[in-house]
């Protein structure tokens, strides 16, 4: 009873900072991207500062089921931080529409062993493992700041070209923790 609706929590900044800095930086600009469950459009907004033009944002509070499109329109790249309860099915469907797949996830996903047997993990090409365990249903913060909490999440990104083992590479989160100074300001940066 305490999840919001769809499982939404907006993606920090940050999140998607590090996700273009560590990954997405030496992509053309021109690339098509879909966010399927882009909410509040967290994701696509940081992307468009960063000069992406071609992205197409959808969400099943805008009428648009992802998981029930059977359109033929592909992209060359899906970023999104989809609904946990349904990462299976958000992977499986990104797989259909897109050469390269980015998405949010806890890293405790590995623990399903239903996951390996169907072979979610086929074509796994990067694990982008966050240093601190953020907190994704704190307020969203335009600073881009974000709390600690308990969810050890990371970036996955596959590529359906890749073949082998995927490369791990852990982030420095720490510069984006709200400070006890950043918790003083809380009311004017909220």
């Amino acid at each position: 009873g305490e999840k919001p609706e769809n499982d939404f929590y907006q993606t920090p900044k940050c999140v998607t900072w590090e996700l273009i800095n560590n990954y997405l930086n030496d992509f053309n600009r021109d690339v098509s991207i879909l966010d399927p469950c882009c909410g509040l459009y967290a994701i696509g907004n940081e992307l468009k500062k960063y000069g992406f033009t071609d992205i197409t944002e959808k969400d099943l509070m805008y009428g648009d089921n992802f998981l029930l499109d059977n359109k033929d329109s592909n992209y060359d790249c899906i970023v999104m931080n989809p609904p946990f309860k349904d990462f299976d099915s958000f992977i499986t469907k990104a797989k259909e529409k897109a050469q390269i797949i980015c998405s949010i996830g806890k890293l405790n996903f590995f623990g399903a062993h239903k996951r390996n047997v169907n072979g979610l993990w086929s074509n796994l090409k990067y694990i982008l493992v966050f240093d601190r365990q953020l907190a994704y249903d704190k307020p969203f913060r335009e600073d881009g700041k974000v709390e600690c909490g308990m969810l050890i999440s990371c970036w996955f990104i596959w590529d359906k070209t890749f073949v082998g083992s995927p490369m791990l590479s852990v982030v420095d989160m720490q510069k984006y923790i709200v400070s006890k100074k950043d918790d003083e300001n809380k009311e004017e940066l909220w």
